[in-house]
């Protein structure tokens, strides 16, 4: 009976389990073209449904509906997974060009009902020049052909902005070719903003998108939001990109025309666009600490009763959107008697493509020294709304501080009337005690002028003061050749930054690593060949790198070592080994640098 007991209870547990892994749920495209077919799939996982109740779907006409099963078994580690499926195909055509929103569709299984999430479609109008002969598009026929059309764009959300106020700045692929692969990047610089980027998925997915009259395959290659820190007309320069494009070409084979795949390389380049930046109204609050956006503003105290010599925490938090990351602290006005020291900052913000939101929290850490009664006045804070533009003045409340006489001996004697500091007396302190042990006085013996060292004392500081002199003037005409300063100290700022890369490395932040690496490599290029950043390219730094002696094969690695980095973030997640590899290659390339530098001297 016993062991009958624990199977029907492990059928039992089995069923529930199996009954937690059924779920229904519907895919298919997000972008359609007007009068293309398409076909959504409707999925019941582990289990058998009935009674399927499918949205009404607008914009479409329905053609047919199937319906398909399968199961799929997998062992990994010795367990075993059984999974099911039983799935609904929807053929639809588009038939009106729009955005729509398809409800849930529900299916009853196993005694209960499961729906799915709603779908959006968006149905984008034909190509202008597509041709209804045949019903052959343009698309079509481009592909046929050997397409290999493709451009960049910068879009911008904004073109007329206040000064720190953010815009959402995307840069945007589009083609018509088969496929297509990146083999280097160059992005704009956006020089005059503060760039914060927003996250993308790792692996770049294209969609559909209507251009100028015209269906592109289009993927985002980044999205950043741009702060302008000066004002006027700010020009974003183009970027410069080059693909690997994969076409085909018709080619007569043994039973006819064949279609085979090529490669083709293209280099193209983003629009430059441009940035009315104007600046902040006048009338600026004194209170106002750069903050532009929307915010809210909040304080809490550690506490109102303590004793002299006991710390106390204010704590401001500013909440919402803007630019929290950059805006000052405001002002603290505390009693005299506080020792007060240097605010704890901590930002957590979040890039999204409506802009930076989240929350700036300041500690201030403060310590009464003596007894009595304070208070500490409300914080004043003002920003800029940009919805309203206008200048908006936030408080916090005020605080009153009970302070109680601290432990004998610490902070000398307490008094209660502070008005005047003048008035504080530390008790056996202003007069030292007198020593009254017996003295023995020495007769300073006297210094003559023909005396050796009397001259001696005073030729050593001379020549002293001489040599100080001349070694001052070489160093100042040195320090007056920044290049050369920069040059001699390229390598020790390089390391600097590789240090703080390898810190990076073993917390496995990729994004970080990549990154100072990157900067770490940029930066000395710049003070070694005495170039500026804005002038960096991998064209002059290959033509500058030869003028010192360096040879193709380190040319090539400081060339491999730039592209590995900035295409990291848009590449598949690197191995720790491949992070290791890329930091000790750079490494080794510092050093082949510095070694051909000391040769050409």
């Amino acid at each position: 009976m016993r062991r009958y007991l624990i199977m029907f209870g492990a059928l039992v547990c089995m069923a529930t389990l199996w009954a937690d892994n059924v779920r229904f749920a519907v895919d298919g495209p997000r972008q359609v073209i007007q009068g293309q077919q398409f076909q959504l799939e409707y999925t019941l996982y582990n289990a058998s449904g009935k009674d399927l109740r499918l949205p009404e779907f607008s914009g479409c006409k329905v053609l047919y509906q199937g319906t398909s099963s399968g199961t799929s078994v997998s062992v990994v580690n010795g367990n075993v997974d059984r999974q099911t499926t039983e799935t609904h195909v929807i053929t639809l055509r588009a038939e009106k060009e729009g955005s729509y929103t398809f409800a849930p569709a529900t299916i009853s299984a196993d005694g209960r009902t499961f729906s799915t999430n709603t779908w959006k479609l968006t149905i984008l109008p034909p190509d202008k020049t597509s041709s209804s002969a045949g019903g052959v598009s343009r698309q079509s026929m481009g592909e046929e052909a050997g397409n290999t059309e493709l451009f960049i764009r910068t879009v911008l959300s904004k073109t007329k902005v206040y000064e720190q106020e953010a815009l959402l700045a995307t840069i945007k692929l589009y083609t018509r070719a088969s496929g297509v692969q990146a083999e280097n990047y160059s992005f704009p610089s956006f020089e005059g903003f503060v760039v914060q980027d927003i996250d993308l998925p790792q692996n770049t997915s294209f969609e559909l998108e209507n251009y100028n009259g015209v269906n592109y395959k289009m993927a985002i290659l980044k999205q950043c939001l741009l702060f302008p820190q000066r004002t006027g007309k700010i020009t974003i320069n183009p970027g410069k990109f080059e693909f690997q494009v994969e076409t085909y070409q018709l080619v007569n084979g043994p039973f006819g025309p064949m279609r085979v795949p090529q490669g083709v390389s293209r280099s193209v380049s983003s629009n430059a666009a441009s940035v009315e930046v104007m600046p902040l109204p006048a009338g600026k609050p004194v209170s106002f600490m750069g903050g532009v956006g929307n915010f809210t503003l909040s304080s809490s105290i550690s506490s109102t009763h303590v004793k002299a010599n006991e710390a106390i925490t204010l704590k401001l938090i500013f909440k919402g959107s803007g630019n929290l990351k950059y805006m000052k602290n405001p002002d603290l006005k505390l009693p005299n008697d506080f020792d007060t020291y240097d605010p704890k900052v901590d930002v957590s913000v979040k890039a999204t493509t409506g802009g930076v939101s989240g929350t700036r929290t300041v500690e201030y850490t403060t310590i009464p020294r003596f007894a009595g009664k304070f208070k500490i006045p409300a914080v004043e804070f003002s920003y800029f709304d940009t919805k309203s533009k206008q200048y908006k003045t936030l408080h916090t409340e005020e605080y009153e501080i009970t302070v109680e006489k601290g432990a004998s001996g610490e902070g000398g004697k307490t008094v209660s009337n502070f008005s005047n500091k003048e008035d504080l007396k530390l008790l056996n302190r202003d007069i030292h005690y007198i020593k009254l042990n017996k003295m023995n006085l020495v007769q300073t013996p006297s210094i003559y002028v023909d005396n050796w060292k009397y001259w001696f004392w005073y030729i050593l500081p001379t020549l002293a003061f001489c040599i100080f002199v001349l070694i001052n003037r070489k160093q100042a005409k040195a320090n007056a050749n920044v290049a050369l300063m920069k040059n001699k100290k390229a390598n020790k700022v390089a390391l600097k930054r590789l240090k703080v890369a390898g810190k990076y490395l073993k917390n496995h932040d990729k994004e970080h690593f990549y990154d100072e690496v990157l900067k770490a490599i940029w930066g000395y290029l710049s003070d070694k060949l005495s170039l500026p950043l804005s002038e960096l390219t991998k064209d002059n730094v290959a033509t500058e790198l030869e003028k010192y002696g360096a040879g193709e094969d380190l040319i090539s690695t400081f060339n491999d070592i730039l592209s590995r980095c900035e295409f990291a973030q848009y590449a598949p997640a690197q191995s720790n080994e491949t992070m290791e590899e890329l930091y000790s290659q750079t490494l080794d390339a510092i050093s082949r640098m510095e070694n051909t530098v000391k040769k050409v001297k």
